[in-house]
């Protein structure tokens, strides 16, 4: 038999998906059942956004970095789909994945895009993730799939020279790295 000690501070640095693991051990060697989680579809005006509103979001939301690391966590893969047309996220998942100290920042960022498309539509009520209070975020699945495609155009456009690609103009290549850096009009070669 092995055993295994873990702090508090150690189980709260976990991420989310180890964290349940371990509540579903513990519950089941005590004899307990783990508690139902249901997640229940929101109440609020929950819209699916289209592939331009995704990019006119994004373009209200560009100099908010945060707030752009959770509207793009908005397009990975769910959690969960507590309805046909949409998915859940768990907001700890968010919170973590885009390195913010708190749920209530991704809250907050959640807020600013909420705002950011109300404004687009002109609609007070509308939202593109809803938060429950069980630690979910609910997004419908045209959101979801719009997010993923505006990134992976995003990635396709910046995409990183390969080391045959000759430099642009203005641009010097380091030969050990392969990346370019802008010198603002004067050369500078890298040696590595």
């Amino acid at each position: 038999m092995v055993g295994l000690t873990l702090s508090p501070e150690q189980i709260r640095a976990a991420p989310p998906e180890v964290r349940r693991w371990l509540e579903q051990e513990i519950a089941g060697t005590l004899g307990f059942e783990p508690p139902a989680r249901a997640i229940r579809p929101p109440e609020q005006h929950l819209v699916g956004a289209t592939a331009a509103e995704s990019r006119e979001i994004l373009e209200a939301i560009q100099g908010l970095l945060p707030v752009v690391a959770v509207f793009f966590e908005l397009g990975r893969e769910a959690a969960a789909a507590p309805a046909p047309g949409m998915r859940a996220f768990r907001l700890a998942e968010i919170q973590r994945h885009t390195r913010l100290s708190a749920v209530e920042q991704v809250l907050a960022a959640l807020d600013v895009i909420n705002d950011a498309l109300r404004r687009l539509r002109g609609d007070p009520d509308a939202m593109l993730a809803v938060p429950d209070p069980s630690g979910v975020c609910f997004v419908a699945d045209a959101t979801s799939v719009n997010v993923l495609r505006l990134w992976q155009d995003i990635v396709a456009a910046r995409a990183l020279p390969s080391a045959a690609d000759p430099a642009p103009a203005g641009m010097v290549r380091s030969p050990g790295y392969h990346v370019t850096m802008p010198m603002g009009g004067a050369g500078y070669d890298m040696e590595t």
